[in-house]
């Protein structure tokens, strides 16, 4: 789903899915983190990001442990 290239410092990433709402997924993580000095991307609350737009409730049980697998997939990518 994921593909990173650390860039010059910073996170670049692309991701897909055939599923819609993992699209949508990615992309929320794509404006949270694509472009960030590596070092910056460890203080990205990406839950707390996606919690203010209340995406949480709307999320079966898998989707959040695949949105968890993803945030912690990006944060081990940055190092």
């Amino acid at each position: 789903w994921l593909h990173m290239t650390p860039s010059d410092g910073q996170l670049r990433f692309e991701g897909d899915s055939d599923a819609l709402i993992v699209k949508g997924l990615i992309a929320l993580l794509h404006r949270l983190y694509d472009g960030l000095p590596l070092d910056q991307v460890g203080a990205v609350d990406a839950r707390a990001e996606l919690g203010r737009l209340g995406l949480h409730d709307h999320l079966s049980a898998q989707r959040s442990n695949g949105l968890r697998a993803m945030i912690e997939r990006i944060r081990q990518e940055a190092g």
